[in-house]
């Protein structure tokens, strides 16, 4: 009697970018994007650089979870943990999360493939041109209107120069935005945010008008194969879009699709606008080099990035239909996940942590 054929192995993906706490990162939201479309024909393995990272211990998207280095940490400890990973759980595709990892990903895409592990990342190059302080030269180029920002040389004395004034936002180079009105907020600003982010630290220009996101994935070269644009309706104290509905807007997509040419891109991108109130014109305020955390509402928005983000670093067909459904809205919630302290201590103790039922 012939043997019956061998069940084929499921993929195996790899996401970073665990946090779920106040400011959640995008990691849960994509693991539950590709979820949904794949069921349990995927692995799905989360990559934490801290037991503690809530969505470390989310049975229900994640099959095993490795503890790794943190971003900041040098390249080499980081590229030996994740093969030391991949020689005892095979990794087929490598989707980061974090904007502090792409240029560590970016610059390493030859290591990875020699290892046989996919990324649908963007080139070292494009990562670096789309840094804050870089970005409205690079805009200005390539006919995109962006805020003026500039490096805070010193907190003390930057605003005497009489081209700057109040209010502005404070940024720091990888992440955080703050909003201040008066020297003393500025100056407190600032040193928080190199506390917390290093340096440098930025000032920029406010834009007063409705803020929009445009989520893209773009194959190499630049070509955009999905994208969802949506209209922030309600956001958190730090900015972040709570509420949101997807939106017909040419102008805004006519950027993105611009944006995505010029870089080159390759891999999800999130570009952050702001239509001016006045003008109508639509401002490049910040490109993310990942997805954003709000990801996760996609599938149910009418396009599945994620996916589509896997299916090009598989080489599978895409799906024909791939347009967003105008109108359609969500509001993010938090989730409870019930867990064990013999789960931490498992992780804390072997790095690995086994969820699959």
């Amino acid at each position: 009697m012939a043997s019956s054929a061998s069940k084929p192995r499921r993929p195996v993906v790899a996401v970073t970018g665990l946090e779920g706490r106040d400011n959640p990162y995008p990691g849960a939201a994509v693991a539950r994007a590709l979820r949904e479309a794949r069921g349990e024909q995927i692995e799905i393995v989360g990559l934490a650089y801290e037991p503690t990272l809530t969505s470390a211990f989310r049975r229900d998207l994640f099959d095993r979870v490795y503890v790794t280095p943190l971003p900041g940490d040098s390249a080499a400890v980081l590229l030996r943990r994740l093969f030391e990973i991949h020689a005892r759980d095979p990794i087929d595709v490598l989707v980061p999360s974090l904007d502090s990892e792409l240029p560590l990903y970016a610059g390493h895409r030859d290591e990875f493939a020699a290892q046989g592990i996919r990324m649908l990342v963007p080139s070292a190059r494009a990562v670096k041109q789309r840094y804050k302080q870089r970005l409205p030269g690079w805009s200005s180029v390539h006919g995109i209107a962006s805020p003026r920002t500039e490096v805070i040389t010193d907190p003390r004395t930057f605003w005497r120069q009489s081209e700057w004034g109040f209010p502005c936002w404070i940024k720091g180079s990888l992440a955080d935005a703050v909003r201040v009105e008066n020297q003393a907020e500025a100056e407190l600003a600032y040193w928080r945010i190199a506390a917390r982010w290093g340096y440098p630290v930025l000032a920029q220009v406010p834009v007063v008008g409705e803020e929009y996101d445009v989520c893209a994935v773009a194959r190499s070269g630049g070509e955009c194969v999905g994208m969802v644009t949506i209209q922030k309706t309600v956001l958190s104290s730090a900015g972040k879009a709570i509420g949101a509905r997807v939106v017909d807007a040419p102008q805004a997509e006519l950027v993105a699709r611009n944006a995505m040419r010029a870089l080159a891109w390759e891999g999800p991108l999130e570009l952050e606008l702001m239509r001016e109130t006045s003008s109508g014109r639509f401002h490049l305020i910040e490109i993310n080099a990942r997805f954003p955390a709000w990801v996760g509402a996609a599938p149910g928005l009418g396009v599945n990035l994620p996916d589509l983000a896997l299916r090009l670093a598989l080489g599978e067909p895409l799906p024909p239909e791939r347009a967003a459904r105008v109108g359609a809205s969500f509001l993010r919630t938090t989730h409870t996940t019930l867990s064990s302290a013999s789960a931490l201590a498992g992780l804390l103790a072997d790095g690995r942590l086994e969820l699959s039922k």
